[in-house]
């Protein structure tokens, strides 16, 4: 990740509402959106060639047979008498035809949808604007975000202050729909003092995100920005480019702005920060002495009999999780540490949720609290993405282990069969795409899982490279941080059994797709063989339970799984069989 973008980031989300947005012409021109200038040219072009004239320059060729450079004003009112016939000839310039449509041209592009999603949350509220276009306006009418424009300085009077509405948008050269927008020569000059008194006080007292701004012919701006001598917040200048024009860097030189460069545009520059910043916030409130007070209001809910409570806290954080996999891109270009980065994060996003349900699933003492833990799974295998490419798509599912290994390890602590079994069985699949699969196969790692994990660890030739890389550390830490485990040696024990139980369930149920956990790949059992030897001469083992309490049944279910690990099983069957 960029260390500038980065920093840009922390200091977004920790200066919530202080960074304006200047934007130009190269926000939209993903979408197929003209500049300024290219509209005018444009429109001399139409009028030179119905003269029967073909020149190279349009706009020289207004000049000579003008007598004068072309304004808009000027040229638009010899092509158009009525402000509906103005609007009209502007219109196929801005707004799309049901073609264009199709073709995702000229409308708001992923760069418009980030913008307003920071303004949705409070991040932006002041954005200025080179551009005549409508596309940041129709991107916050779909989020049903309040804001006013200001395009003209007869705005401005009856306006509300910036800090008190939501977004102020300040179109500072007009909207194509008023043909008293500015043209790209004489009238960029020099601005109303009213307007000129807003946009100074802006960049005054905001701290300033630049992006898609060449600087190049807004002349009045530019002095603007120069007479500017506060330096309250940084200004961030994002470019496509290396090599920016000149006005460009006399500018990021007199602000000391950071230069950020982003060949891939502003649609990649601006999806970043919102994803970062949103990250960064979502990290904060999972930071580790954030949770841990979570986890004494859990447990003092739980003692309490504080059911609402308890009850809200866990769907707060299962909301959360799902959101966010909701709101990730999940297709594009990836490379191994691209993945491994966004593998980190969805770790963080998940973290108090797996650490929440391992104590609940402990300390539990009520059928609601029971059935509150199987709803939370089913909740958790609902909201996916189906489309996408299939490595980013396997990042929905790590949630939802972490959750299966957070109930099922704590059950097998608390000898608590009865809550494994339930686990294995009882949480219904509500994935569309997947709903005819059991919970216990839906799952599986082979579903996408193993195939992640081996992609971001192809080089290391682990055999079961989700358990290695993800699971088995991770839910190493969950249960230590929750203090439900001493330490490692001990978390181990049980980690082994839950994932013993769980091969042995699957043979139970006739269920493909696991073949068995770390326990399989290594040669120390000796953990393993005292548990089962336990259950060698207690008929009624409450473990049995996941075998529908059948001793006969549990023995068949291990004798198969002895057979899928070859002749490193039978020291298994041996410690719960004995001499029979």
């Amino acid at each position: 990740m960029d260390e500038k973008l980065l920093s840009l980031a922390f200091s977004v989300e920790a200066n919530k509402g202080v960074y304006a947005l200047l934007l130009g012409s190269g926000i939209s021109y993903a979408a197929g959106i003209p500049t300024g200038r290219g509209v005018l040219r444009e429109l001399c072009r139409r009028m030179m060639q119905v003269s029967g004239d073909n020149e190279e320059d349009p706009m020289g060729w207004y000049e000579k047979n003008y007598g004068k450079t072309p304004l808009y004003n000027e040229v638009i009112e010899i092509l158009a008498k009525t402000s509906s016939e103005r609007n009209g000839l502007l219109k196929e310039f801005f707004e799309p035809t049901p073609e264009e449509i199709k073709e995702q041209q000229k409308i708001p592009t992923d760069a418009h949808h980030a913008i307003a999603k920071l303004v949705q949350k409070g991040y932006v509220k002041v954005i200025v604007t080179t551009n005549f276009d409508r596309l940041l306006e129709h991107a916050l009418d779909e989020l049903s975000i309040q804001y006013q424009t200001v395009y003209h300085q007869t705005d401005i009077e009856g306006m509300k202050p910036l800090a008190h509405a939501q977004c102020t948008i300040l179109k500072i050269n007009g909207d194509y729909r008023d043909t008293r927008f500015k043209n790209v020569t004489d009238e960029l000059d020099h601005y109303s003092e009213s307007l000129e008194s807003m946009i100074h006080r802006v960049f005054d007292e905001y701290g300033v995100i630049v992006s898609g701004w060449s600087a190049e012919w807004d002349t009045a701006l530019r002095d603007i920005i120069k007479s500017v001598k506060g330096r309250r917040y940084s200004w961030y200048w994002h470019a496509f480019t290396e090599n920016l024009t000149p006005h460009a860097e006399e500018l990021i030189k007199f602000r000391d702005a950071c230069k950020i460069i982003d060949t891939r545009g502003a649609d990649h520059f601006f999806t970043d920060l919102h994803e970062n910043v949103a990250n960064i916030s979502k990290v904060k409130r999972i930071s580790p002495e954030h949770i841990q007070i979570k986890m004494k209001r859990l447990k003092r809910y739980i003692t309490d009999d504080q059911e609402i409570d308890l009850r809200e806290m866990i769907t707060e954080h299962t909301k959360e999780v799902v959101s966010f996999l909701m709101q990730q891109k999940y297709d594009g270009h990836i490379t191994p540490e691209s993945v491994t980065e966004k593998i980190e994060t969805v770790k963080e996003q998940s973290r108090a949720l797996s650490m929440l349900l391992a104590v609940l699933s402990y300390y539990m003492k009520r059928e609601e609290q029971e059935a509150l833990l199987m709803q939370t799974l089913e909740r958790l295998t609902g909201s996916r993405r189906h489309r996408g490419q299939p490595h980013l798509l396997s990042l929905q599912q790590m949630p939802l282990q972490a959750a299966l290994y957070s109930v099922g390890i704590a059950a097998v602590m608390k000898k608590n069969y009865h809550l494994l079994n339930l686990l294995f069985t009882r949480p219904k699949v509500h994935d569309p795409y997947s709903h005819h699969l059991s919970f216990l196969k839906y799952t599986s790692p082979s579903l996408g899982l193993g195939r992640l994990f081996h992609y971001v660890s192809s080089d290391k030739a682990y055999h079961l490279p989700m358990e290695t890389v993800f699971i088995y550390p991770y839910m190493k830490k969950v249960f230590i941080d929750t203090q439900l485990a001493f330490d490692e040696a001990e978390f181990e024990r049980y980690y082994d059994i839950f994932e013993l139980l769980r091969a042995i369930k699957y043979r139970h149920s006739g269920e493909r797709g696991y073949m068995c956990g770390r326990f399989g790949f290594n040669s120390n059992r000796e953990h393993l063989i005292r548990f089962l030897k336990e259950g060698r001469e207690d008929y009624s083992w409450p473990v049995l339970a996941i075998c529908d309490g059948s001793r006969e049944a549990f023995l068949v279910a291990l004798e198969k799984l002895a057979k899928d690990l070859d002749d490193s099983g039978h020291g298994l069957v041996h410690a719960y069989i004995g001499n029979q």
